[in-house]
């Protein structure tokens, strides 16, 4: 018996050593990242940690405060450009017209059909597999803007619970979908049924104040015309918008035809996360897409990585959702991208739905 015991305390040591050199491993990996190789790199590991909802801690364990808030919050000699006044318009392949915002010449904007191994498709719905350096993904491409949908909750509040992404598609019946907007979700424990920006429902705001501002509304109005930017919920509804979301701090990837990553001279930034965007072509194609994060293949994507692949497929306008653990994306009855959550998917507040 005593040998059993010796035995079993020898297993629980090797283990405890085991998992004790791991996390020593990943602190002083994390710790490499941290204080190097790059100022990129540095900043990367404060944005990526700071946009969880109960990691944010992390980077202050390796870096002063004051350095930590200088990189989250910047600051610079002059303003950015101002967006210019006029454009020169410039065709793309499919015919439509796309704006020339470097005063360079021709922007070359990739919006031709992927090869075949690449997607699979409808003849009015196509899913893309997305891929970067640091990320994949999937793009699905809706043809038809009439079939796209924001799913909402019939109540909202401190006394109601979100639903699941795969909830959302029974009640509404559609074929697939992607989470939506933000919710109210402290150190990551938010159950998803209070929206933490604004809500319009069939024309009526089911959430949120029309004399509050909003950051990256992102909304529907009756021709299905996909509407993005900051505003206040009145002016929403004065947009005619029927259906509506926000999440802030955003941002908008792609406004009128310019992509933000490209006419900011800050960049729009942001860690390697999962992400969760949406846009619209000038044909009236919704282009929805979801890349994963926090896998050893896909680390994640940042604001300027989804904003280039925004406008490289004709976005005219576009705009990040939430994103994190709440990322993930059906079709046809499956999850077709993973998710981040240990513990499984999130509970939401809203979805971005696709009807049959």
């Amino acid at each position: 018996m005593k040998r059993f015991f010796r035995g079993v305390g020898r297993t629980l040591t090797v283990i405890l050593l085991t998992v004790l050199m791991v996390v020593i491993l990943a602190l002083g990996a994390l710790g490499v990242v941290a204080w190097g190789p790059s100022a990129e790199w540095q900043r990367r590991f404060v944005s990526t940690f700071d946009e969880t909802s109960a990691l944010k801690f992390v980077p202050r364990l390796y870096l002063p405060r004051d350095k930590v808030e200088s990189i989250l919050h910047p600051v610079f000699d002059d303003e950015p450009d101002a967006a210019p006044d006029t454009f020169t318009e410039l065709p793309f392949e499919d015919g439509t017209m796309a704006p020339d915002v470097t005063g360079d010449g021709p922007v070359q904007v990739v919006i031709a059909e992927p090869p075949a191994e690449n997607a699979s498709s409808d003849e009015w719905l196509e899913i893309v597999n997305i891929k970067g350096s640091t990320y994949k993904g999937k793009l699905m491409i809706i043809r038809d803007p009439s079939k796209v949908i924001v799913g909402t909750l019939e109540n909202y509040g401190p006394a109601y619970h979100g639903m699941y992404l795969y909830e959302f598609i029974d009640k509404y019946q559609a074929i697939g979908g992607t989470n939506a907007g933000g919710f109210y979700d402290p150190n990551g424990g938010g159950n998803g049924g209070t929206p933490d920006g604004l809500v319009i429902r069939n024309g009526q705001i089911a959430w949120g104040d029309p004399y509050t501002w909003y950051i990256n509304v992102i909304g529907f109005d009756a021709d299905h015309i996909l509407h993005v930017g900051d505003m206040y919920g009145h002016q929403a509804l004065d947009l005619n918008l029927q259906s509506a979301v926000s999440f802030s701090p955003g941002p908008v990837l792609v406004k009128d035809g310019v992509c933000m990553s490209n006419e900011l001279k800050n960049k729009l930034g942001g860690g390697n996360n999962p992400r969760t965007c949406i846009g619209q072509r000038a044909d009236g194609a919704i282009l929805l897409m979801v890349i994963e994060g926090r896998k050893p293949d896909s680390l994640g994507a940042t604001y300027d990585d989804i904003a280039w692949i925004m406008y490289e497929y004709g976005a005219v306008n576009a705009a990040n959702l939430d994103g994190g653990s709440s990322s993930q994306m059906y079709y046809n009855g499956e999850q077709i991208t993973r998710g981040s959550n240990l513990i499984g998917m999130r509970q939401m507040a809203d979805a971005i739905l696709v009807l049959n």
